[in-house]
């Protein structure tokens, strides 16, 4: 058998459209494990609320609540319309042992915060980035343990939700 330049492009023709039916086969396999098996099409919000406390004056402290929201997801994402929520409760000073219900603690002035309320033209958590919210109270300056909480909606009847304590000190 001889090897010519004819047979020799037809060996190399069939290698390469074989070379691409598999790389069709492998694209549709990744393509697979990444968007049906691990969803990173789909959203994937983290939030985490902190406090501190600053003097203000010799009667007021001021509470600065620190509300991250991070996506750690790889779509961008648009809060659903119940925005992002503040909520900071007082507990009574005497509670009783057990688990706390913290609905029944009063909310504390203004009351239930909408932070998005800020941004009229929009608010989007792009990928990867973490975003921080702040809104600050003036309390007290007494002993008393607050519990801050912030809800975000996610739309679809899905929210993400966290909630902190902070302890203030008369001083």
């Amino acid at each position: 058998m001889r090897i010519t330049l004819q047979s020799t492009k037809e060996y190399v023709d069939l290698i390469l459209k074989a070379l691409s039916i598999l790389a069709i086969i492998a694209g549709g396999g990744w393509a697979y494990y990444q968007f049906r098996l691990f969803e990173t099409n789909a959203a994937n919000i983290q939030i985490s609320v902190s406090t501190e406390t600053l003097k203000y004056s010799d009667d007021f402290k001021l509470l600065v609540i620190h509300s991250k929201v991070k996506n750690i997801g790889k779509v961008l994402v648009e809060p659903g319309k119940g925005g992002l929520v503040l909520t900071v409760r007082k507990l009574a000073d005497e509670l009783k042992p057990g688990a706390v219900d913290l609905a029944k603690a009063p909310v504390v002035p203004p009351g239930p915060t909408n932070i998005l309320k800020r941004y009229p033209d929009g608010y989007v958590l792009e990928p990867s980035v973490e975003y921080d919210e702040v809104l600050a109270l003036v309390v007290p300056n007494e002993n008393a343990v607050y519990a801050a909480s912030a809800v975000l909606d996610l739309g679809d009847n899905d929210e993400v939700d966290h909630t902190t304590f902070a302890r203030l000190e008369k001083n």
